[in-house]
C-alpha cells in the first residue's frame, strides 16, 4: 500500500478491481481476520420504525396479523448466501423464488436476522419449513410486500480475530484511525466486496456483458472464470469447461452446492447453445444483481476520482448536494450527469466499456431496466463502540459494534481499521 500525492493510501490490488482505489485514512491498520466462524459477524436489520430485528430474542414480533395476501416473517440464517437461502425456502414450499422478497441481501459468512415476505403462503405452512442453517420466526399476514431497500439500516456486532499487535498498539492505532475519519468527515461509502465477490470479483464484468446484449459471453464468463481462491474441485470443473465447452462434463465435475451453475449447465446440456434460456435459469434477483454490480463499479470508480480531486468528504463544488449531504449518481437510463470534470470521467468510463445509458434498459431482456438513483458520498457509523476481549478459546479479539444506514457495508468501515487483504474480510 502506497500513498498518492494527495496523501491518499492506495487500496489492495483485489479492491482496485472493484473500483475501490483508496483509503480515507493513512494510519497503519490493526490487521486481523473476520468471520473465523459465522458467529463472529452478526447482522441485525433495523426496521423503518427503528426496531432492531433480534437474532437471539425468540419472542421478537413484527406485530399482529393484518388482512392481506402476504406473509411477513423473520428470517434467521447462518452461513448461507441470501439468494441460496431464498431458493432453499422456495424449493421446500414448492414455490418460485420470486414469491419471496427481502429488504436487503445479507452476508453469507455470518449470522443474520431480517424481515421478509412471501406471497400467498399461510403462516402455519411457513413454520413447517425445516432447513439446516435457516430459521423462520414470527410469521404474520399482511397487506404489504417487502421491497429492496425497505429498511432503515443494519446493526453489526463483529469480532476481529488473529490479532498480532499488543492491546496498547491496537488501541493506539484504532483511536488514531477514528480521529482521521472524524477529520475527513466520514468514510467513503464504497459499494463493498460482497457486491462483486471477494474471492471471484467478476459480477460487474458479467453485468457489462449483459448490458451489451452478449448473453452468451456473460454465461461463459460466469461458468468458466477461474479464481485462485476457489476450491480445487471448483477450479477443476471450470477448467474442464474452458477446455471442452461441454456443459455435461462440467456438470459431472461441479459440486452440487454450486446451485446456480448447476441449473445453467442442466439447461445447456438439454438445449445446446440456448444461452438466452440458460440465463433465465438464474433467479431474477441475481440477474439484476449483475447489473447492480456494474453500476456499483462505475460508482466506486467515480468516488475514487472524487477523492483524487478533493481528498476528504467535505462538500465540494463537484458534488451533487441536497439537504446538506453530498451524493453521487448511480448510473441508469434516466441519469443526467452534471457537466464537470468529475462526471466527464464517469462518461469516459462508460465510453471505454462501450456502454450507453440507454442500454440500462437491457436490449435483449427489456424487463431488466435500471433508471438510476443516487447514493451518499460518506458513511458515518452510529452507536459505535469497541473493546478488546478474549473469545471462548481465550484468544484475543476486538469486538466492534455499530449501525449503518441502508445500503452501506460494514466491511467498508472495517477495512479502514484493518487494512489487510479483502480475503480476510
Amino acid at each position: 500500500m502506497t500513498a498518492t500525492k494527495n496523501a491518499l493510501l492506495k487500496s489492495h490490488p483485489i479492491e482496485e478491481k472493484m473500483g475501490i482505489l483508496y483509503y480515507i485514512t493513512t494510519t497503519e491498520g490493526i490487521g486481523g481476520k473476520l468471520r473465523k466462524t459465522p458467529q463472529d459477524f452478526r447482522v441485525e436489520e433495523i426496521l423503518k420504525d427503528g426496531r432492531v430485528v433480534s437474532i437471539d430474542d425468540e419472542e421478537f414480533s413484527l406485530g399482529p396479523d393484518e388482512p392481506g395476501l402476504f406473509t411477513e416473517f423473520i428470517l434467521i440464517k447462518k452461513g448461507i448466501e441470501s439468494h441460496k437461502a431464498l431458493m432453499k425456502i422456495a424449493n421446500a414450499l414448492g414455490r418460485d423464488i420470486s414469491d419471496i422478497n427481502l429488504a436487503g441481501t445479507k452476508d453469507k459468512l455470518a449470522i443474520t436476522a431480517q424481515r421478509a415476505t412471501i406471497w400467498r403462503c399461510p403462516p402455519e405452512e411457513l413454520l413447517k419449513v425445516k432447513i439446516n442453517g435457516i430459521k423462520i420466526r414470527a410469521p404474520r399476514t399482511t397487506i404489504y410486500k417487502t421491497y429492496l431497500g425497505d429498511l432503515k439500516g443494519n446493526y453489526f456486532t463483529i469480532r476481529v480475530k488473529d490479532l498480532e499487535l499488543s492491546n496498547e498498539e491496537i488501541t493506539n492505532r484504532f483511536e488514531s484511525i477514528f480521529r482521521e475519519i472524524t477529520e475527513k468527515h466520514g468514510i467513503p461509502n464504497y459499494f463493498g466486496h460482497q457486491r462483486f465477490g471477494s474471492r471471484r470479483p467478476i459480477s460487474h464484468h458479467i453485468g457489462r456483458l449483459i448490458l451489451l446484449g452478449d448473453i452468451e459471453a456473460a454465461i461463459q464468463e460466469f461458468l468458466s472464470y477461474i479464481s485462485e481462491d476457489e476450491s480445487e474441485i471448483v477450479k477443476n470443473a471450470r477448467q474442464i469447461y474452458r477446455e471442452t465447452n461441454d456443459p455435461k462434463a462440467m456438470l459431472e465435475a461441479m459440486p452440487k452446492t454450486m446451485i446456480f451453475e448447476k441449473h445453467i449447465l442442466e439447461h445447456l446440456s438439454n438445449h445446446p447453445g440456448d444461452y438466452q434460456g440458460a440465463f433465465q435459469k438464474i433467479p431474477r434477483n441475481l440477474q439484476r444483481m449483475f447489473i447492480h454490480s456494474y453500476q456499483s463499479y462505475i460508482w466506486n470508480r467515480t468516488l475514487s476520482k472524487r477523492l483524487e480531486l478533493f481528498p476528504d468528504l467535505q462538500i465540494c463544488p463537484l458534488d451533487i448536494v441536497q439537504n446538506g449531504q453530498s451524493y453521487l449518481p448511480i448510473i441508469g437510463y434516466k441519469t443526467v450527469l452534471p457537466d464537470n470534470e468529475l462526471f466527464d470521467f464517469t462518461k469516459e468510463l462508460l465510453d471505454q466499456d462501450g456502454v450507453e445509458q440507454k442500454q440500462f434498459i437491457v436490449p435483449v431482456i427489456p424487463s431488466l431496466k435500471f433508471s438510476g438513483s443516487r447514493r451518499p458520498l460518506a458513511i458515518k457509523p452510529k452507536n459505535f463502540s469497541y473493546g478488546i476481549e478474549a473469545d471462548a478459546n481465550k484468544n484475543k479479539c476486538l469486538i466492534i459494534k455499530f449501525s449503518l444506514g441502508s445500503g452501506s457495508y460494514a466491511t467498508i468501515v472495517l477495512r479502514e481499521f484493518m487494512k489487510t487483504t479483502p480475503l480476510y474480510y
